[in-house]
Formats: C-alpha cells, structure tokens, sequence
C-alpha cells in the first residue's frame, strides 16, 4: 500500500529545477512553461515510487562464508608491491583447483572485501555480491589470498596505481606492465598460483608478457563480467595469469560460460569447452599468419622481433606452415579504440559505472557509492578518466560527437579484416608487445610527465582484439633487453580457445624461456 503522504520517496522537480535541467540541453523554458510542466513531471515521477516500493531483486547468495576481510601489507612483506590488501576466502574442498591460490585484481568484486580500482576515492566500495568469476574459481576449490594492485582505474600500463607500481620479479628495476599489474608480479613472485586480470586494452596480456607469464583473454562474453569495475561492456574481458598453458586452460575451464547476470552481449549463450584436452595435440598441418603491421611497423625493436621469430621456428619445426598477411587497420586500432573509450567513459560516469544499453543485473549498492564518490572526490579521478571527460565534452560540444559513429564502423571493419584473415582454421601471430618492459622512475612524477607514459606502444598489438573481441593468447617465447621475457601472442577465431591453447602448448614445449639466474622472487610464505 502507498504511504499517505502527498509525495512518495521521490520529490518531483520544482519548475527552477526544470529550467536548471533543460539548460543543461540547450533548452529554454520560461516561467510559465516551466510552472506548467510541474505537475507532469510530478505525474511522472510517481512511477519512479512503483520502483521504490517493490522489493530489490535478489543476486546470488554467497556460497563460500570463509572470509578474512585481511589488511593491506606490512613493510617488506609485499616485496614487489603486487598486493593492495592480503585477505583469505577459502573455497571448495575438492575441486579442479583445489589445493591452488589465487590472487584477484582490485577491479573484481569480492562480497566484504573493500574494492579501490587502485585509486583514492572515496567512499570506498564494499561489494555485498561476489563477482562471477570468483564464485566459479572458489567453487573450483581456490583459495583467494588477496586483491592485487592496479592501475588508476585501469587507465595505464603500470605505474599509475596510488598505491605505487608493482615492480617486475624478474628485475625489480622494471615495470610489470598492466593495468593488471599486481596480477602479473604476484603470479610471477610465486605469491599466487594463478591471478584474474581484466582486459580492456591488453592489461591481461601485457602483463603476463613482461613477467613471462601465460595470459589469455577469451572471446568477448565467454567469461562473465558481472562483478567487474566496467570501462565499456563492449570491450570489458576477464582473463588468468598463469606460469603454464596447462593451468590456463584449467582456470579458463572453470571460469567460462554463460551467466544470467551478465551485461556483456553475444549472440547465444556461450559454453566453456575443454580446453586442456587440446594440449598434446600438436600443430601439424596448421597454418600460421604473421600480421605484417604487428613488427617494424609498429615499433617492434629488434631484440623483440628476434625472440618472436624464434616462437615461429618453434611451430615450423613442430610442422606448422608460417605465411605473412595484412591487416590495414591493425595500426590504426589504438587510435579507434581511444575514441570509443573517450565517449564511453563519460557514459559510464553518467550513469555511475552501470552503463547503459545492456540487459545485465546492476548492483544497486555499488552504483550509490560510485554516485557518492563522483560528489565528494571526483579530483581525484585518474588522470586519463579526467582527460576522457572532458574530451568527451569537446567532441561533443563542437564536434557533434560524430567521431563516435566513425570509431565503432571503424571497429567493424577492423573486426571484418581480422575474421577475413583468420579464414577457415588459421591462428594470427604477433609479438605481444612491441618492447620489453620499461624501466620504473625512482619517484613519484607528475601528471604531465607520467600522461606519455600510461599507453604508448604498448598496446599496438594488444587492442585490436578487445575491438574485435577474437580470443588472443600470450605466452612467453625469449628474452630480450636486460634478460627480460617477450611474450608471443596467437589470435584465433571467436570461441576457438583450445587451439590457441594447442599451439601455445608448442611454444612452451621449445623451452624458449627461464627465469634468468639469479632472478629474485618472494616466496610464497610471504603471503
């Protein structure tokens, strides 16, 4: 029953708040017709009541109550600065990663455990839901040990988190590259067995590669994002960071498939596969395509290109055929990437990072602090975040925001060219990254001296596939510079995992890669 009042929970507008709205869009109100408008909107806004009054749809209950909420690390226990706080939820007791640890990137939600995206607004977020791909890894039999740290928001390769950069475990001096960057040293330290990134520009895999890791991100909408800090629900993707193929695919196994909570949208409901089962099955016969714009073009360096070709040897002595193609957009994709992202950004700020346009659940309580936090800390916004919004409002403002439309018929394109390539059962190679890992300043920089550090070429290779949405898998093939890992990514059709993970298999089977001598790592007991 309505409460007997005049207005329910929601006050409609007063006839200044109107002509304060319509300004806002460019439309002009006088007195009168604002007065007349009230009672209408009053009419309208009556619906919003409906909504207040009938009770919350309930998500998920939590299934693993084994939780030490934990702290942040002490002095010297954290020696790469992987962490932003230990804590423990033990899952399963059997399971097919029973007995493993796992670490989770601070975008990811976890139900008790504060949530920074790797920033300083506040409030801070405290999930009351478990994000999905942490009830399938806990139900898996994983045990979480912490939330890695990140950066900024996830704007940037690896130095912008406010709680400092995570240093590589291979060479402290240099950078892990992210914004999954906590997840990468973690899993390479030994401190966690494996870790969940996101990826959005290639903060899976850039990671993974410069901490010669094995890092995968799936085909858009195979791993559920509900639960995710979101940056677009076209581009948003989970993935593992793993030391071996094998646990890859393990890991991906577990946290693949369809769930009715999520926002990204595909064309049916997508079923995980077995994809460990396709490891021994070689690559005889198979042909592989070496993007001709992924190399030189884009900056590859010479160290890199030698450490890739030697990826390829590997595939041809196992029996692969190895040929060149193009790819005209592939240089271009940073360029439409980052103006889709720029519009985006400020749709999600719009809608207090919700976004719109899906049929996925929204979690009430975390979109009211996000609210909360643009009101009272919005200064604090990364650097990049800050930059989107207001180019977003320029384009807009003088531009019509036409840049847009172009960007996502781009993106198309793109996408059309890749599938053109792919064909009928090929696997695209590139160098993961164009470089090494960078090495890390020795002190705090400012905004302007740390904006040309935060993208770059680091994402070259990385992007197109969070535009197209093709899986894109990379392993380690050699080292480069300064004893450092260069990773090897191979690309494949939509849903065709098992064969990346086939031919990846064959890549580390050559032994192209080690800890260098004397490489430091914390030991797990640091945890």
């Amino acid at each position: 029953m309505r409460p007997n009042r005049e207005y329910g929970y929601v006050r409609p507008p007063s006839a200044e708040q109107l002509q304060r709205y319509a300004a806002r869009h460019r439309i002009s109100l006088t007195d009168e017709e604002a007065a007349e408008l009230v009672p209408i909107a009053a009419e309208t806004v009556a619906g919003f009541d409906v909504i207040d009054e009938l009770p919350e749809p309930q998500g998920e209950p939590i299934r693993f109550t084994n939780r030490d909420p934990g702290r942040p690390p002490l002095p010297g226990e954290d020696p790469y600065n992987a962490f932003i706080r230990f804590c423990r939820v033990t899952g399963a007791d059997s399971g097919p990663l029973a007995g493993l640890t796992a670490a989770v990137k601070d975008c990811i939600a976890i139900a008790g455990m504060p949530l920074t995206n790797g920033s300083r607004m506040l409030p801070t977020i405290t999930p009351t839901e478990d994000a999905t791909v942490v009830e399938r890894i806990l139900a898996a039999g994983a045990t979480i040990i912490g939330k890695t740290n990140m950066e900024d928001m996830a704007m940037g390769i690896g130095e912008g988190s406010v709680y400092g950069p995570a240093r590589n475990p291979i060479n402290p001096r240099f950078n892990t590259g992210g914004s999954s960057s906590g997840s990468g040293a973690a899993v390479a330290a030994g401190m966690a067995d494996f870790a969940l990134g996101a990826d959005e520009g290639g903060s899976v895999r850039i990671p993974a590669a410069w901490c010669g890791l094995v890092g995968m991100k799936a085909t858009h909408g195979l791993v559920p994002s509900y639960g995710l800090s979101y940056m677009d629900h076209t581009i948003d993707h989970i993935g593992p960071l793993t030391a071996t193929v094998e646990l890859n695919a393990k890991v991906l196994e577990v946290i693949a498939g369809a769930d009715w909570r999520d926002p990204q949208w595909v064309r049916a409901d997508p079923q995980a596969d077995s994809y460990a089962s396709t490891l021994d099955q070689g690559v005889q016969g198979m042909t592989f395509l070496v993007i001709e714009e992924a190399l030189e073009p884009i900056g590859a360096t010479p160290d890199v290109l030698e450490a890739f070709e030697a990826g390829c040897d590997a595939l041809r002595r196992a029996g692969a055929t190895i040929e060149r193609v193009s790819i005209p957009l592939w240089s271009s994709a940073w360029a439409i990437e980052n103006a889709l992202l720029t519009f985006a950004g400020r749709a999600m700020a719009d809608s207090y990072g919700a976004g719109y346009g899906h049929k996925g659940r929204i979690s009430v309580p975390v979109t009211e602090v996000i609210a909360a936090q643009q009101r009272t800390t919005n200064k604090d916004l990364a650097i990049l975040s800050k930059i989107n919004l207001m180019l977003a409002e320029h384009m807009r403002e003088e531009y019509l925001g036409v840049h847009y439309g172009k960007a996502q018929n781009l993106r198309i394109e793109l996408t059309k060219q890749v599938q053109l390539a792919l064909g009928d059962g090929r696997v695209l190679l590139t160098p993961t990254i164009p470089t090494v890992a960078g090495e890390l300043t020795d002190r705090r920089l400012t905004m302007t001296e740390m904006l040309p550090r935060l993208a770059g070429s680091a994402v070259f290779n990385t992007c197109p596939l969070d535009l197209t949405g093709h899986p894109a898998l990379t392993v380690p093939c050699g080292t480069g510079d300064h004893g450092l890992p260069v990773g090897f990514q191979l690309i494949g059709a939509p849903f065709d995992e098992g064969t990346l993970y086939r031919a990846a298999a064959e890549v580390e089977r050559a032994g192209l890669w080690s800890l260098p001598a004397g490489a430091a790592v914390a030991p797990p007991s640091a945890v």
